[in-house]
C-alpha cells in the first residue's frame, strides 16, 4: 500500500499545501522594477490625453471621442488588426521563388586517396587523389514549385480575410465601447446632479422627520398624520439613496472607458432639474432596421470572411494532393584544382509527389467541407439572431421612450406642485411639512427622470449596436445619444 503523508496528517497536510501555494504565489509576484515599469507606462499614457478636452466640462460626444481614441482595450484591438495586416503583407513573399545560397569551406586530413580494380584480371592500380586538401564550394540555386505557388496564393487571400476578421472584431468592440460609454456618462452626470441637489435637501428632510417625531411624542397634531409624513419622507430618502447607489460607480467606470487614470482628472457637463433633453423618435419601419443590421453587423461580416477562408481550405487540400512540379536553375563553384571547369550552371524541372497526401486527401477534403457547412449553419443562425436582436432592441427602446415621456410629465407636475406649495406657505395657507414633502417628491421625480433618460440612451445605444452602426467613421449615421442640454 502506498504511503501518503497527507492522508495521515489531516489538517497539517492542508496547512503545508497552503504554505506551498503561498510561497509559489510570492515567487510569481511582480518584482518592484516591473511594477515601476507599469506605473511609468500608465503615466506615459496619461501624458497622451488631450488636456484641452479634459479641462472643459465633457459632453457625451467628448467622452465617446476620448474612449474611441484612448481606451486601452480598443488599442489592443487596433494592434491585433495591425498584426493581421502585417501577416497578410508577409504572405506575398511565399509566392516568390525560393533562393538558396550555400558556401562551404573544409579541410581534410589525410588526403582522400582512391584506387580502382580491373574487373578483367583483378589487378589494382596505384592510389590517386582528385581533391585538394582545402575545399571551397559555393552554390546559388533558385527553385519554384507550382503547387506551393498555388497554395501561397490561397493563403494570401486567407490572410486578407483574416485582416477583415480583425477589423470586424475591432468594430464590434467599438460598438460595445460606445454603448458602455453612453450608459456610464449619463449615470455619472446623474450622480453628480443628485449629490449637488440632494446634499442641500437631505438635512432639511432629516430635520422634518425629527420635527414630526417630536410632534408625535408631544401629542401635537394628528399622530397618524405625523407618522404618514415621516413614512413618506423616509421612503423618498430611501428611493433617492437607491438611485444614488445605482449611479455611484459610474464616474469610475467612465474614467476607465476613456482611458483616464484618475476620476478627478475631468469634469462633466452639469444638469439642471428642468433641463430639456432631446430624444430620437423610434423608427417607423423595423424591417428597414433589420436590413441595415444584416448589411452592417460585424459578426455577419466576420462569418462571411470565415466562410471564404473555409472554402479556400478545400482548394488548398486539393492542391496538396497534386505532385509538386517546378523549374530550378543554379550556379555553382568548386575550388578543386583537379576540375577542368570550376564553375558551372544547371537547370531543369523537378517533380515530387507525397503519396501519403494522396491517400489522406479524401478525408482531408471531407473535413474541410464539414468546416464549410458548419460555418454556413453558424452564419444562418447568427443572421436569425441579429434579426431578433434588432426587433427586441427596438421594442425595448419604444417602451423606454414611453416610460421616459410619462416620467418627464410627472416631473413637470411635481415641479409645479413644489412651486404651489412654496407659494401657499408664504401666503400662510400651507405648511412647512407639505412644502418639504413636495420638494422631496420633486427631487425624486427629477432623479427618476434622469435615470430613465440614461436607460433610454442605453436602449438606443443597444439598438445602434444591434444594427452594426459605426459612430466613429464619418459618413455613417451617428448615434442619437448626443442629447443637448438647455436650461
Amino acid at each position: 500500500m502506498e504511503y501518503c503523508p497527507l492522508k495521515r496528517s489531516g489538517a497539517f497536510g492542508s496547512v503545508m499545501i497552503a504554505a506551498a501555494l503561498a510561497s509559489t504565489l510570492s515567487a510569481c509576484a511582480l518584482e518592484p522594477e516591473q511594477l515601476a515599469e507599469i506605473r511609468q507606462d500608465l503615466q506615459k499614457h496619461a501624458d497622451t490625453l488631450p488636456q484641452e478636452v479634459l479641462s472643459r466640462p465633457l459632453t457625451v460626444d467628448d467622452a465617446i471621442a476620448l474612449a474611441v481614441t484612448h481606451n486601452l482595450d480598443s488599442r489592443v484591438r487596433l494592434l491585433e488588426e495591425v498584426l493581421a495586416q502585417g501577416k497578410a503583407d508577409l504572405s506575398i513573399f511565399a509566392m516568390l521563388p525560393t533562393m538558396a545560397a550555400k558556401a562551404n569551406l573544409s579541410r581534410r586530413g589525410p588526403r582522400k586517396a582512391t584506387t580502382s580494380k580491373d574487373l578483367t584480371d583483378g589487378t589494382t592500380g596505384n592510389y590517386s587523389t582528385s581533391e585538394d586538401v582545402i575545399s571551397r564550394t559555393r552554390d546559388l540555386t533558385a527553385t519554384w514549385n507550382l503547387m506551393d505557388f498555388g497554395i501561397a496564393m490561397l493563403r494570401s487571400d486567407q490572410e486578407e480575410d483574416r485582416v477583415k476578421l480583425a477589423l470586424e472584431k475591432r468594430r464590434r468592440a467599438l460598438h460595445l465601447l460606445v454603448q458602455d460609454v453612453q450608459a456610464a456618462y449619463w449615470k455619472a452626470v446623474i450622480n453628480e446632479f443628485a449629490e449637488a441637489k440632494y446634499n442641500a435637501l437631505e438635512l432639511r428632510l432629516i430635520r422634518s422627520v425629527n420635527d414630526a417625531e417630536e410632534a408625535e411624542r408631544s401629542k401635537v397634531g394628528d399622530p397618524m398624520q405625523m407618522l404618514a409624513h415621516q413614512r413618506a419622507i423616509v421612503d423618498t430618502m430611501r428611493q433617492i439613496a437607491e438611485m444614488q447607489r445605482q449611479t455611484a460607480t459610474a464616474r469610475a467606470d467612465l474614467a476607465g472607458l476613456m482611458g483616464v487614470q484618475s476620476i478627478g482628472a475631468f469634469r462633466l457637463a452639469e444638469l439642471s432639474e428642468g433641463a430639456t433633453l432631446t430624444v430620437t423618435p423610434p423608427a417607423p419601419d423595423v424591417e428597414a432596421l433589420q436590413q441595415v443590421a444584416l448589411d452592417n453587423r460585424p459578426e455577419l461580416r466576420s462569418e462571411e470572411a470565415q466562410f471564404r477562408i473555409d472554402v479556400q481550405d478545400i482548394y488548398t487540400e486539393l492542391l496538396k494532393s497534386l505532385p509538386g512540379i517546378g523549374p530550378f536553375i543554379g550556379g555553382h563553384h568548386d575550388s578543386n584544382s583537379y576540375l577542368k571547369y570550376n564553375a558551372w550552371a544547371d537547370a531543369g524541372v523537378q517533380v515530387a509527389w507525397n503519396l501519403v497526401d494522396v491517400l489522406s486527401m479524401p478525408k482531408r477534403i471531407r473535413q474541410a467541407q464539414s468546416n464549410v457547412e458548419v460555418t454556413r449553419a453558424r452564419r444562418l443562425a447568427l443572421g436569425m439572431a441579429v434579426v431578433t436582436q434588432v426587433r427586441v432592441a427596438d421594442i425595448q427602446y419604444r417602451h423606454a421612450l414611453k416610460e421616459y415621456r410619462l416620467t418627464e410629465q410627472m416631473a413637470g407636475i411635481d415641479r409645479r406642485i413644489t412651486s404651489l406649495a412654496g407659494k401657499s406657505k408664504e401666503a400662510g395657507s400651507g405648511s412647512a411639512m407639505e412644502e418639504i414633502k413636495a420638494e422631496a417628491s420633486s427631487m425624486l421625480s427629477a432623479m427618476r427622470r434622469f435615470i430613465l433618460y440614461s436607460d433610454l440612451q442605453a436602449a438606443k445605444a443597444r439598438l445602434d449596436a444591434a444594427m452594426g452602426l459605426d459612430p466613429s467613421h464619418p459618413g455613417e449615421e451617428k448615434p442619437p445619444a448626443t442629447a443637448a442640454l438647455t436650461n
